[in-house]
């Protein structure tokens, strides 16, 4: 009977360790599965944040607001504008004037992208020339707090305008002077 209990036991032990090996096995390559979806999962992240960072640069924006929501976006490139502002104000060069004009600009192409919905209605009849009748067009805010923060810093850097303002006015007379 020892002999048909060391062999039964044997048997039991190589059971018991093969399926082990195959339990650990079946972990590995779930670990390994796991790992290969994060690694998908993080190159895809990172190939979708490259594409919007190239989309934004392509439209003129700074890469920094990649990735973030339209809010945050647009009070950072609000901050810029106040910084740019404030550097302007403290010396006023032609750098810092370019460097002021492009951080609105940003500022307000991407509100103007971003926070309004133009749409469009097409309208039936004709002029009394015989023309189709122009299309409708009516713009609509969506988000009330960037449209407030928009008109906030128009109002609050009128100054800093009016300078560039006459900036403009002054190189196109330059341009004019030139021209002749």
């Amino acid at each position: 009977m020892e002999v048909e209990g060391t062999s039964s036991s044997l048997y039991f032990s190589a059971a018991a360790s093969i399926a082990n090996a195959q339990a650990q096995k079946a972990q590995k390559d779930e670990k390994s599965q796991k790992t290969d979806k994060t690694r998908r999962k993080l190159f895809s992240s990172a190939m979708e944040k490259t594409r919007e960072e190239f989309a934004l640069q392509k439209d003129g924006f700074p890469k920094e607001i990649a990735g973030l929501d339209t809010e945050d976006a647009a009070i950072y490139l609000k901050d810029q504008a106040d910084m740019a502002a404030d550097r302007l104000k403290e010396k006023q060069t032609p750098e810092e004037f370019a460097d002021y004009r492009k951080k609105v600009s940003q500022f307000l192409r991407y509100l103007a992208k971003n926070n309004f919905e133009v749409k469009k209605r097409e309208r039936r009849g004709f002029t009394r020339k015989g023309k189709p009748l122009d299309p409708q067009f009516k713009i609509v805010v969506i988000n009330q707090k960037l449209d407030e923060m928009a008109n906030w810093l128009l109002s609050s850097h009128r100054e800093a305008f009016a300078m560039l303002a006459r900036v403009n006015e002054i190189s196109g007379l330059l341009v004019d002077l030139m021209a002749s």
